[in-house]
């Protein structure tokens, strides 16, 4: 049977159970949502199937964002990590690091999911994400990348089809619309610098505390 004590948060995972509980709620009712989930999946050692053309983008072009952030911030050689980290409270593998900060690289799905105008990061669940990197890690700096990469072929004809009859255009003026080979550089990236927050990894340890003890509470 799952051992509830040794629950840990995976770091992309860390907003779901950060919200303050409310009442007499020991988390909350979003992080219950997610802790239920969480039970089913290791009582059955299944998971369920995910699947969004956003992650189908950011899988198929990680190393290719991976290689045009290197040289486009001019550093040397950045190579895709795939080493698993984890502590007792959290796990994760952060996709570079570096010698002084981890990188997460985010794939836009076209110009208009592309933070441009953003002066913070765009998403809370990013923000954690990345502390928890740092944590496992022992960095202070962290930086959180989006990248705006021509669209994969396969995905681009995906989206026609899905479309259908809805679809004013022809396929190639369709196909224009997905890839960002001719768009300067500098409108391509985005880059949001993240300090390691003390604070912020004190809160995630006892939002996990209490997730634990919440488990317990609904173990059968």
């Amino acid at each position: 049977m799952t051992d509830v004590s040794k629950f840990r948060i995976r770091c992309s995972a860390i907003s779901k159970i950060m919200a303050k509980p409310t009442g007499k709620r020991l988390v909350s009712a979003g992080a219950e949502t997610f802790l239920k989930q969480w039970y089913i999946e290791k009582v059955y050692k299944r998971k369920p199937d995910i699947y969004s053309k956003y992650m189908d983008k950011g899988v198929t072009m990680e190393d290719n964002s991976i290689d045009f952030i290197s040289d486009y911030l001019n550093y040397d050689g950045l190579m895709k990590n795939d080493e698993w980290l984890e502590n007792d409270f959290i796990h994760g593998t952060p996709d570079v690091i570096t010698d002084d900060c981890i990188i997460e690289v985010k794939n836009s799905w076209d110009c208009f999911t592309f933070p441009l105008l953003e002066t913070e990061c765009p998403k809370k669940d990013y923000f954690y994400q990345c502390q928890g990197y740092m944590h496992l890690t022992g960095h202070k700096k962290a930086k959180l990348i989006y990248v705006l990469m021509d669209t994969p072929e396969h995905l681009i004809q995906k989206e026609y089809r899905y479309k259908g009859d809805n679809n004013p255009f022809e396929y190639e003026d369709f196909r224009k619309k997905y890839l960002f080979s001719d768009v300067k550089d500098e409108y391509r990236i985005k880059v949001f610098d993240i300090d390691y927050d003390q604070e912020v990894i004190n809160t995630i340890e006892d939002r996990v505390k209490l997730c634990r003890e919440y488990l317990k509470s609904i173990k059968k």
